[in-house]
């Protein structure tokens, strides 16, 4: 047992020894900002990390991107960065497209920070990573392949609320509506329905959790 445990201490400090100090977090940090009047439609296509979409009382967007690895080596670390590229918002009329094209890449984290007019309707489709909508009153349609997804609205505002994922997560919702179960898939469905004029919260999901809450005041 005595020979056994110096045997185990030995392999955890040779272990210890190979993989060294950690390693230096590098990262990227841009910027872009334009100006869009509330109300028009916001898409945000390809995204993929941590993605926050705030409302606020400007009327423009706000798209603030952080790109991080972790790499002894800075200039290896800047071209791992550098395949994922997130565009200048490009405004079309009364909608505007921010769009994500990357190289797969497991070593590279994306957060997003995007600020929007509060009444702006959004559309998103994003891939992994979670989603979280903060403060914005519009119609909104999300769509993630594996995430969770979370929409924090006013709670003075009325929604149809149709919601559904395949796997890997329950559906929630402060606001009432009918649940269904898809027992095959293991999937959960939530659909409410509500008076003419009334925003709507249209959300799926491949694999993860759905979230619809009422704003704290």
């Amino acid at each position: 047992m005595r020979l056994l445990a110096i045997v185990s201490a030995a392999c955890v400090a040779s272990v210890a020894m190979l993989a060294g100090p950690p390693l230096p977090r590098v990262e990227s940090v841009t910027t872009e900002k334009a100006e869009f009047a509330p109300g028009g439609a916001i898409r945000i296509e390809g995204s993929t990390g941590e993605l926050n979409v705030e409302g606020w009382d400007e009327p423009s967007v706000e798209v603030t991107v952080t790109r991080y690895t972790w790499d002894a080596n800075s200039d290896r670390a800047k071209r791992e960065l550098n395949r994922v590229q997130v565009a200048k918002p490009v405004v079309s009329g009364k909608e505007l497209t921010i769009t994500t094209t990357h190289k797969k890449s497991l070593s590279v984290h994306v957060d997003y920070r995007i600020r929007v007019p509060r009444d702006s309707k959004l559309v998103i489709h994003h891939d992994t990573g979670d989603v979280v909508v903060y403060d914005v009153g519009g119609d909104i349609d999300a769509t993630a392949k594996r995430g969770g997804v979370v929409l924090q609205v006013p709670a003075s505002g009325q929604y149809a609320i149709d919601a559904k994922n395949k796997t890997g997560g329950d559906i929630y919702s402060d606001f009432p509506g009918k649940t269904h179960y898809t027992w095959v898939l293991m999937g959960d469905k939530l659909v409410s329905d509500a008076p003419a004029g009334a925003h709507h919260l249209h959300v799926r999901v491949g694999i993860g959790g759905i979230t619809i809450q009422k704003m704290a005041a």
